[in-house]
């Protein structure tokens, strides 16, 4: 016997008989037939989730007050905060190449138990996030304003942006294997452990926000610098917290030494299923970095800008529980799939958008009745980039029901390995309706902030109709991983 497949046997025997670690139950697979054991593992999935995505809000809402309310150049430093958001989605998206393919292998491994696979995966996965988070640090920084100047900013918002990004290079290598290992952990059907993670490095985050910005709790006083530096900090904390747990093998899954090793069998199937995900992300990433330039050159003040990245911020209180459901039906998916009961797959996707989609659009409501009022208590001392968020808010709140498909049905789509169809459909809608109908309303017709937002708010509602169609065909039922 090798020693790879001896390690195997030690790692199940582990998994089965050690009583050493305490381990975050786990959800076993049940037996199909009873909507209330589905929901109650929908719930148990998506409401850890959703308390990670709110302090996530709170972080980018924190973020964006406390540039709206410094003493100099509010605008500008608003403007660059959100804009830097975008290179932060972009890791995100890029590190999803590898989360998507750990997180719907390893739920399909956890549905079969085969726990020696999961844990293979995981370590591997584990291994290519800090490679390519370390790839990506050194670019961000050589090329830290060449970057910025591909998202048109100007003049003080310039220099904002190039200084915040050269100090979020520290983290890249830890944001990316927090990244993963808490994909890792969703597969395997934990969506405590990273929630409670992700919480600790919100407030952590916060906490030296604050403090660094305004010189709180006996911390210099660093103004803008000080935004960046609280999200560093909080970062890096991640990262070390999340490599803890999984050493410790919580959740169902371990991280051992030798799965460090590339074993590129592994690596190749995380991948095949990971880089269409990927993929689709950097060319989404384009796509509206695009809209984001077109937005930042519409006029000299950074009115615009700032009114739309305000407006996103608030936004997200309505997209974060489309997100933890999405995750939610990723994860329920998988473990279906992986024990063979597609019926249950197919209930789980319906459960997850009729709950998800449902908080959605009351949260939508919520946008049409009381934008203003939003608005002015992000921005107090900013009356027109108020009234244009308000403006692009309240008809976001109209659309949140398709917004809701856009999001939650693709994610379960993802989760049973059908990322290559997601990816061509996301991104026909995404380049053909978005990108261009957004340079056609302003190149063309020179139109404002309002009308893109219309085309944004179109295009989320066809993405939704273009991902139930898929789901309604059945094909994402016999996707090979």
């Amino acid at each position: 016997m090798n020693p790879a497949a001896q390690q195997d046997i030690a790692e199940e025997a582990q998994s089965a008989g050690s009583t050493a670690a305490p381990a975050v139950p786990v959800l076993s697979y049940e037996p199909a037939g009873k909507p209330k054991s589905l929901l109650r593992e929908l719930l148990v999935l998506a409401i850890p989730v959703l308390f990670e995505q709110m302090a996530h809000t709170v972080v980018g809402l924190t973020d964006t007050w406390l540039a709206n309310n410094l003493p100099d150049k509010a605008t500008a430093a608003t403007a660059a905060v959100g804009n830097i958001a975008y290179v932060f989605w972009f890791i995100g998206l890029i590190v999803a190449a590898i989360g998507s393919g750990a997180t719907a292998l390893i739920s399909r491994a956890r549905g079969a138990r085969h726990r020696s696979l999961a844990n293979s995966v995981c370590g591997q996965s584990v291994t290519a996030s800090v490679v390519l988070g370390l790839v990506l640090a050194a670019v961000m920084y050589v090329w830290a304003d060449p970057l910025v100047r591909l998202l048109g900013l100007q003049a003080d918002a310039h220099a904002f942006a190039v200084s915040y990004l050269r100090m979020m290079t520290v983290s890249v290598p830890f944001t990316t294997l927090m990244f993963t290992a808490n994909a890792c952990l969703r597969g395997a059907g934990d969506t405590k452990t990273p929630a409670i993670a992700m919480i600790v490095v919100d407030v952590v985050n916060v906490v030296f926000s604050f403090g660094l910005t305004f010189g709180w709790l006996g911390l210099p006083a660093m103004g803008f610098e000080g935004i960046a530096l609280g999200t560093v900090i909080a970062y890096v904390c991640g990262g070390v917290i999340s490599f803890v747990v999984l050493l410790s093998g919580r959740g169902g899954i371990t991280l051992h030494a030798h799965r460090l090793r590339p074993h590129w069998n592994t690596m190749r199937r995380v991948l095949r299923i990971g880089v269409p995900a990927g993929a689709e992300g950097l060319l989404i990433w384009f796509a509206n970095i695009s809209v984001v330039k077109v937005i930042n050159g519409m006029d000299q003040t950074s009115v615009a800008s700032a009114a739309h990245m305000n407006a996103v911020r608030i936004e997200a209180l309505s997209y974060l529980p489309g997100y933890a459901f999405a995750m939610a039906a990723a994860t329920m998916v998988g473990h279906a799939l992986g024990a063979k009961d597609p019926k249950r797959a197919a209930k789980s996707i319906w459960l997850a958008y009729a709950v998800g989609g449902g908080i959605m659009t009351l949260c939508g409501l919520f946008f049409v009745f009381a934008a203003d009022w939003l608005c002015r208590l992000m921005l107090p001392t900013q009356p027109e980039v108020a009234a244009l968020t308000a403006q692009c808010l309240r008809l976001a709140g109209f659309i949140q029901a398709g917004f809701a498909g856009a999001m939650i049905l693709s994610g379960a789509l993802r989760g049973a390995g059908d990322t290559m169809a997601v990816m061509v459909l996301n991104l026909s809608s995404i380049i053909g309706v978005r990108l261009v109908g957004v340079l056609i309303v302003v190149l063309v017709f020179k139109q404002g902030l309002f009308a893109v937002w219309c085309v944004l708010c179109g295009e989320l509602v066809f993405r939704g109709f273009l991902n139930y169609v898929r789901f309604a065909s059945g094909k994402w039922k016999h996707v090979k991983v």
